[in-house]
């Protein structure tokens, strides 16, 4: 099967929201695409191209966000939301600017992150963005961090792990009870899997002592894992014995360039876990004691792909590998991907249509 494209169509999430401050110019990198990002009046994101239409000058380079637009800093034109610009500094007839524009990208900003469509057309998404308005109701705020650079790693390397069964226990140490949902195409249009397996502290150290000592910490608990996309996976951990602990993930993987990607987490805590240590933790910290285990659970998680790191970073594309049971359905997931293929990369072949995803349900 022919190695997959580095630049999908799909959602993707190159920024976190922190990284796009009122009153400031954002430059960053995305598919190949020099970028930049600043909020309008009213707090939403705008993404435009980096360079100027006008003359080519790089915005995010001098450039300054004002009045909720962007002002190039080459020759004063001002840019909306739009992409239009609206008016220049020396130029006193704004009729004359018509034509200077360009076309902005469609973006998504929830669980603390910034999302954009990547497409054949940026304006028109080809299928629904898959995070629900409500999926953090009853959840704390989502947390998410910087991620960890991947130099380099092919796009669905990072997805197509979690269909791998064996790598659980492999490379992370984790130990497969029972699967309870074998990995498969389900009715929403993902890829999903519901397994039983149980967590040992310390199980990727390098040194034998800490691996000995961590076997002392077990965890028992039921993963709930969905492939929505190259750039989206949600997982909800449920952990046995731990008076309801419950937690939610999102990871989203974002090509940077041709040969690197970035991966991050999102992590938030079902309200109503710890009941009173929340009031003393807000006392000692000034937040609740679930807010402050999502932000050490997004770096557990984040930490956990030391692993996956070492093997994406090395690791050779087989066209035919010499799969085993074991594994999982790698081969059908990979076709599952062809979906979200750029049409003109796409083996000689129907391709099949884009899923009509809904958005993820929240759970009660």
């Amino acid at each position: 099967m022919k190695e997959p494209p580095q630049y999908a169509h799909d959602w993707f999430s190159p920024l976190r929201s922190t990284e796009v401050p009122a009153g400031k110019v954002t430059n960053f990198e995305f598919m190949g695409n020099e970028l930049i990002a600043f909020r309008d009046e009213h707090g939403d994101v705008v993404v435009l191209d980096a360079h100027c239409p006008h003359f080519g000058a790089h915005m995010g380079h001098g450039g300054e966000a004002i009045d909720g637009c962007v002002r190039c800093p080459f020759h004063g034109l001002h840019y909306d939301k739009t992409g239009q610009c609206i008016k220049g500094d020396f130029v006193q007839d704004t009729t004359k600017l018509r034509h200077v524009k360009t076309q902005p990208w469609t973006v998504r900003e929830t669980a603390a992150s910034i999302f954009l469509w990547h497409g054949p057309d940026r304006a028109k998404p080809g299928r629904p963005f898959p995070i629900a308005d409500d999926y953090f109701d009853g959840w704390t705020a989502p947390v998410t961090n910087q991620g960890r650079l991947l130099k380099p790693t092919q796009l669905f390397y990072p997805t197509e792990n979690i269909v791998d069964i064996q790598h659980f226990y492999a490379i992370h140490g984790w130990q497969l009870n029972h699967v309870i949902r074998a990995p498969a195409a389900d009715d929403d249009g993902r890829f999903s899997a519901i397994l039983d397996m149980t967590w040992t502290l310390m199980a990727q150290s390098k040194s034998p002592v800490l691996r000995r000592l961590g076997k002392l910490v077990k965890s028992t608990y039921v993963f709930n894992v969905a492939v929505a996309g190259p750039g989206i996976a949600f997982s909800e951990v449920e952990i046995h014995d731990s008076g309801g602990l419950k937690v939610r993930n999102i990871i989203l993987i974002t090509p940077t360039n041709k040969t690197d990607c970035r991966i991050r987490v999102v992590a938030s805590v079902r309200k109503g876990y710890g009941g009173k240590l929340n009031a003393a933790a807000r006392r000692v910290l000034g937040l609740g004691f679930e807010d402050a285990l999502s932000r050490v659970l997004c770096e557990v998680a984040t930490k956990d792909f030391d692993g996956d790191e070492m093997v994406w970073t090395h690791r050779k594309f087989l066209e035919r590998p010499r799969v085993l049971s074991e594994d999982g359905p790698v081969v059908e997931y990979r076709k599952w991907c062809q979906q979200f293929w750029p049409p003109d990369y796409l083996p000689e072949a129907p391709r099949p249509a884009l899923s009509e995803q809904r958005p993820a349900a929240s759970s009660s």
